[in-house]
């Protein structure tokens, strides 16, 4: 129990990765300070958990205190070995994984405690919580009366998937018409550059997380990006809800090579300005997404892409 007390929650891991990760892309140098707001402001969070990935850095020496307050980089961020916290990542994930199933399967009710859930899964407390947690970062779970929580069984039904596609079909292509639209240059940059990485590769190397974590990017930028606070709270809670969710179709390679190239289409209508194409473009890669088969027939990019390509 002690051991998991004393490590990291690993999303605060992931947090002071991405620190390293704007050090580097700022071309930051040993002794430089780290802003806390700035980095909560990069990231998308409050300064609670960038505080929180800062002692994790200082804790392995990559920052040091300053004496006016917060923390300046101790080493050179190119140098640092990116972080890793994939115990922890993977215990959790396998407990939230169980959860989700089970409910799923109508083997546990929509309403838990955590005493309950130790008890089904022969885990600590602190796990159970850090799962709740996961779940409810995911809008999959939230808290109830006293000390309950409700898991939210809409989300994994048989009919979810068919839903969740509906509800992008409507979202997304909305999203980048709308009339306050802020194109992130800096973002966009930096998502062309993973997605010409793996358009460089083939399908028998395909890396399917740096695909996940590109996807993920990618539809969040288009939530980020549309000028309407409501819309984009909506998108951004589907899509983290969304990644959450076990996969129950497998998606082979190609398919995501496809939808890769896809995003990059898309991508680039963004960056001219064209936003009622990238829309329509939009509306073309969700409908292949949900169907989930690739074009076996030529094994090439879809028609209505074949369109805008260079």
């Amino acid at each position: 129990m002690a051991t998991d007390q004393r490590r990291p929650h690993h999303r605060h891991v992931e947090l002071a990765q991405k620190v390293l990760d704007i050090a580097i892309e700022r071309g930051m140098s040993p002794g430089e300070r780290l802003a806390e707001q700035a980095i909560a402001s990069l990231c998308n969070v409050s300064r609670t958990p960038v505080r929180k990935a800062f002692q994790i850095l200082a804790d392995r020496g990559l920052l040091t205190a300053d004496s006016e307050g917060g923390y300046v980089l101790a080493a050179d961020p190119v140098a640092i070995t990116r972080l890793d916290d994939a115990e922890g990542r993977e215990a959790e994930a396998d407990l939230s994984g169980a959860i989700l199933r089970d409910l799923a399967a109508g083997r546990i009710p929509e309403i838990q405690t955590v005493a309950a859930l130790q008890r089904r899964y022969a885990v600590s407390r602190l796990a159970v919580q850090n799962a709740l947690i996961k779940l409810s970062e995911d809008n999959l779970a939230e808290r109830g009366a006293g000390q309950q929580w409700v898991l939210k069984q809409f989300a994994v039904s048989a009919e979810a998937a068919v839903k969740s596609y509906e509800y992008r079909l409507v979202m997304e292509p909305m999203a980048l018409t709308l009339p306050d639209f802020k194109r992130d240059t800096s973002a966009l940059m930096s998502l062309r550059q993973s997605m010409l990485l793996l358009k460089g590769m083939d399908e028998f190397n395909f890396d399917r997380r740096l695909f996940e974590r590109t996807d993920l990017d990618f539809h969040m930028l288009v939530a980020r990006g549309c000028g309407n606070p409501f819309v984009a709270e909506a998108l951004a809670s589907h899509h983290r809800r969304r990644r959450a969710l076990p996969q129950v179709v497998h998606i082979n390679n190609y398919r995501l090579m496809q939808s890769n190239i896809e995003h990059m289409q898309i991508l680039e209508q963004i960056e001219r300005g064209q936003m009622e194409l990238a829309a329509n473009l939009m509306r073309v890669h969700i409908q292949l997404s949900q169907t989930q088969k690739p074009r076996i027939a030529g094994r090439g990019v879809p028609p209505a892409f074949k369109l805008v390509s260079r």
